[in-house]
């Protein structure tokens, strides 16, 4: 538990930087303008592996009963969650009218995934990120953090599209990354 304990930490503690304008700045000076984006992606996909490493590695604990609705919920939440994806990705009206795309999509994917599993691991990853998500959010508008004023025609329909496509791809690959299939269809 205590690796998927320290992922989340680590992918929090990343993404709460860059929430505090201020605080990215000192960091972007200390790395470097160019390397900056390399050294945090490959910060960002370690402390992510560090997560899957950890949620496989978790036993199972039970906390709570899910309710009976839960994993239909969680396909309907995730699928919300897809969409801001994409709309983060695609610089789109519907990126600032949201502002906080990618924090919303880490919202509604914990809220699904906890109203799906009630174990200890789960508790501890969509938990933690639920916190880091709607930290994220106050941070950066308490900072004033918007998205680029750009707006590009058409990037609305493609990232509501974008999103749907990853969510189909994400439901294929969950089982083989995760280990967890989405669909569980036995002879």
């Amino acid at each position: 538990m205590s690796l998927l304990v320290l992922g989340v930490v680590l992918l929090a503690g990343l993404h709460l930087i860059a929430a505090v304008p201020s605080q990215k700045q000192r960091l972007r000076q200390a790395v470097g303008a160019a390397a900056y984006g390399p050294v945090f992606g490959g910060a960002s996909v370690a402390a992510l592996a560090i997560i899957v490493l950890g949620w496989r590695m978790a036993p199972f604990v039970p906390v709570y009963d899910p309710p009976s609705w839960g994993w239909i919920a969680n396909f309907a939440l995730t699928l919300v969650a897809f969409i801001c994806l994409g709309i983060f990705l695609f610089r789109g009206r519907l990126r600032q009218t949201l502002r906080f795309p990618m924090g919303i999509a880490a919202i509604f994917w914990a809220t699904g995934h906890l109203f799906a599993n009630g174990d200890l691991a789960s508790l501890i990853l969509f938990g933690g990120i639920l916190v880091y998500a709607a930290a994220h959010i106050a941070i950066g508008m308490a900072n004033g953090v918007r998205p680029t004023p750009e707006v590009r025609q058409g990037h609305d329909l493609l990232s509501i599209l974008a999103g749907i496509a990853l969510y189909g791809v994400m439901a294929q690959i969950h089982g083989a990354v995760i280990g967890v299939p989405v669909f569980s269809i036995t002879p």
